[in-house]
């Protein structure tokens, strides 16, 4: 019996050590590592972050991610979860995984794996461009008014960037990866907002019906 107890208290100090172990890392998470793992997991067809260079479409990764939540929890839309699945594309299926890394966090018309697109892409927007009425690239005056505006966007267009050469092949059209794809481009910078804040809105100049 004595044996026994040794052996069971060994196990359950090796299963605490692995958990802490686990917790760090997550812990660790942060955006340059997370934009790093993107980037060599996600590639080609599977990519999640355009734009005119390899560069310009990092660029959109930091900048989206500085709005992410910066909880390390391993579901829904947080830098946690974006950044788990990001390491499982190294691994295993990107198709799978790198569209849950990504800035929509699942494909557009699924439930959500690391938040739905419509919450990622309110999150995103009124991160980098403000408030209306109170901000000068504000397109919604509340969350709740940008997923109202979101939940009436066309969803059957799929979020796809394409960056086997630059610049990426990017959505386009009345629909809400077109405007998705712009949130990232406007989170680059100020005057990368100036530009395409206003292409996520509503009635939008680029993101439109041909």
């Amino acid at each position: 019996m004595r044996t026994y107890l040794l052996l069971l208290l060994a196990l359950v100090a090796c299963g605490d050590s692995n958990n802490n172990t686990a917790d760090a890392a997550v812990a660790a998470v942060d955006c340059a590592t997370y934009c790093t793992t993107v980037a060599s997991a996600c590639t080609g067809a599977n990519a999640q972050f355009g734009g005119t260079s390899a560069a310009d479409a990092t660029a959109h990764c930091t900048g989206t991610c500085a709005k992410f939540a910066t909880s390390t929890a391993q579901t829904g839309a947080t830098l946690g979860c974006h950044a788990q699945h990001a390491t499982f594309a190294m691994t295993m299926d990107p198709a799978v995984h790198c569209i849950h890394a990504g800035p929509a966090g699942d494909q557009i018309g699924s439930p959500g794996t690391c938040g739905d697109a419509c919450t990622n892409f309110c999150a995103t927007v009124m991160g980098v461009c403000g408030v209306k009425g109170t901000d000068a690239n504000g397109q919604y005056a509340t969350t709740a008014e940008c997923m109202t505006a979101c939940n009436g966007f066309d969803k059957t267009v799929k979020y796809t960037v394409n960056t086997t050469t630059f610049p990426s092949m990017n959505p386009t059209g009345d629909n809400l990866a077109c405007r998705l794809y712009h949130a990232t481009n406007a989170a680059v910078s100020a005057a990368a907002a100036t530009t395409h804040c206003p292409h996520t809105a509503v009635v939008s100049a680029v993101c439109k019906a041909p």
